[in-house]
C-alpha cells in the first residue's frame, strides 16, 4: 500500500518536474525567436509574416522566468525526483564496514540532516515568508497572469521551504526503515518488500 503511494507520488512529482523543464525550453526558444527574427525577417517571402517579424522586440521577462522555473525544477526534482542512487558518491570507505557499522552511519547520517533541517526550518521559513523585504520587492519583469500583480521574490525561495520538509521525511523514513528491518538496503529510496526466503 505505501509503495503504491510513494510509486503514485513519485510519479506526480516527475510529470510536474516535466512540465517545468517543458516550459523552461519553450521559453528558451521564444526568447531566441524574439531576439533575432527581425534581423532573419527578410529571409521570410510572405511580407505579413516579415512585417510582423520585423516588428518583434526581445522578451525581458523570459530570463527572469526561466530562473523562476529553474530553481523551482531543481528542488522539487531533488527533493521528490532525485534518488540517493542517482547522486555521484564516494562509498569506498563506507562499503569496506561491515552492515553493522554501516547502519550506524546511515543513522548518524539520518540524524545530523534531519537536526540540520528541523534546526533551520523556522529561520528559514521566517526569513522567506515573514521578512517585509521579501515581500515588498518584486521581480520586475513577471506578473501572475490573473491579477497582473508583480510576483514577490520569495517565491523565488519558495521551494527551500518545501524541499527542507522533504529532506526531513525522506531521512526519518530512511531511519524508521534502517531500524525496524535491520538491515541497510543498496537502494535506501525504494521501500523494502518482505523477504521471500531466509538467509543463506
Amino acid at each position: 500500500m505505501l509503495s503504491t503511494v510513494v510509486s503514485r507520488l513519485t510519479r506526480i512529482a516527475e510529470l510536474i518536474a516535466a512540465a517545468i523543464l517543458a516550459a523552461i525550453f519553450i521559453t528558451f526558444l521564444l526568447q531566441i525567436f524574439t531576439r533575432y527574427a527581425p534581423k532573419l525577417a527578410w529571409l521570410m517571402p510572405i511580407p505579413s509574416i516579415a512585417d510582423w517579424m520585423t516588428s518583434l522586440v526581445p522578451i525581458g521577462w523570459t530570463v527572469n522566468l526561466i530562473s523562476l522555473l529553474w530553481v523551482w525544477l531543481i528542488f522539487i526534482g531533488c527533493s521528490f525526483v532525485v534518488r540517493d542512487k542517482d547522486h555521484v558518491i564516494f562509498d569506498v570507505f563506507y562499503s569496506a564496514f561491515s552492515s553493522q557499522w554501516r547502519r550506524y552511519f546511515t543513522l548518524a547520517t539520518c540524524t545530523i540532516l534531519i537536526a540540520a533541517m528541523i534546526y533551520a526550518a523556522l529561520p528559514t521559513y521566517d526569513a522567506i515568508f515573514g521578512s517585509m523585504l521579501m515581500n515588498l520587492k518584486k521581480i520586475q519583469t513577471l506578473r501572475v497572469p490573473i491579477t497582473g500583480d508583480k510576483i514577490a521574490i520569495k517565491w523565488l525561495f519558495a521551494p527551500i521551504v518545501m524541499f527542507m520538509a522533504a529532506t526531513v521525511i525522506r531521512y526519518g523514513f530512511r531511519s524508521y526503515r534502517v531500524l525496524s528491518t535491520g538491515r541497510v538496503d543498496d537502494d535506501l529510496d525504494t521501500i523494502p518488500t518482505q523477504d521471500k526466503g531466509g538467509d543463506a
